[in-house]
């Protein structure tokens, strides 16, 4: 059996699956790679949800000066 744990963001997995103690030792790292490629899929997933709601919540300014027509004459 095999425990992996990375470091920078604490996930750990432990892997028992193979004979060969390099066999899990492979397997392990694939499972980390895995994990953190779905961990930035939903931050990315969330960050972009986020932002999306900030865009229909902006508020916009009310003008000062409105101007009409080709010559842009102010009214």
């Amino acid at each position: 059996a095999v425990r992996a744990t990375h470091l920078a963001s604490g996930i750990s997995v432990k892997v028992q699956s193979e004979r060969s103690q390099h066999a899990n030792k492979r397997l392990a790292r694939l499972l980390i790679a895995w994990r953190l490629e779905q961990q930035r899929q939903n931050e990315c997933a969330a960050l972009k949800s986020e932002r999306r709601l900030f865009h229909h919540q902006i508020e916009r300014g009310n003008p000062l000066r409105i101007f009409k027509g080709m010559a842009f004459t102010p009214q």
